[in-house]
């Protein structure tokens, strides 16, 4: 009896002493993330909205859209920078829907499809309207930037997502709904001032 609750006490302690590691080793990882962010004089906490463990923003005077952290699952450091200056449009994709989107066209950002993001049927974000098939939930929010690149034309980056879906009218996700609006209209404010910088906040 006494041997079988010594050999409890050692695993205990064992798995004590790995999951204090992990969270070291997730903390470095952390750490090493916000080193490259710092070389690379990326502005990562003006503006930026939390998926997981990711953090999703974007450096106006850069003019870069960024998606950092670790990632869900494997815990694995993710640097990925976006440069808008080659980018032709930018959609905000709900549920596989396109509901919204941006083209970077001659350097003019302007709305070229509407859609219903935050409730109610005939809510306008773009230049118009356009007919969309709406669920009472949501499981996935992503931003897909199409690349002036042969090699890579897309880039999606998830921006929330819910296994189980969320109620359109939950205040949960009216918050979430603001947050990826609020990314959004930087991102189309940032395409339509060209190269230039402007005193976007």
């Amino acid at each position: 009896m006494i041997t079988f609750i010594l050999i409890i006490i050692f695993i205990v302690v064992l798995l004590m002493a790995i999951g204090s590691s992990g969270r070291e080793s997730l903390d470095e990882k952390q750490n090493k993330i916000n080193t490259q962010l710092n070389d690379l004089n990326i502005d990562a906490e003006s503006y930026f909205l939390e998926n997981d463990r990711m953090k999703i923003g974007i450096d106006v005077k850069q003019r870069k859209v960024f998606e950092v952290g670790l990632e869900y699952g494997t815990f694995q450091p993710k640097i990925q920078l976006i440069d808008l200056n080659n980018v032709i449009d930018v959609e905000i994709i709900e549920d596989n829907q396109v509901i919204n989107k941006v083209s970077n066209s001659s350097m003019i950002g302007r709305a070229v499809v509407g859609g219903v993001l935050t409730g109610g049927v005939g809510a306008i974000i773009g230049g118009h309207t356009a007919k969309s098939k709406t669920t009472k939930v949501v499981k996935e929010i992503s931003l897909r930037f199409r690349m002036n690149d042969m090699d890579n034309p897309y880039y999606d980056v998830i921006v929330f997502n819910d296994s189980k879906g969320l109620d359109r009218g939950s205040d949960l996700f009216k918050s979430k709904s603001k947050e990826i609006l609020d990314l959004f209209g930087r991102i189309e404010l940032v395409l339509g001032q060209g190269e230039t910088y402007s005193n976007i906040k």
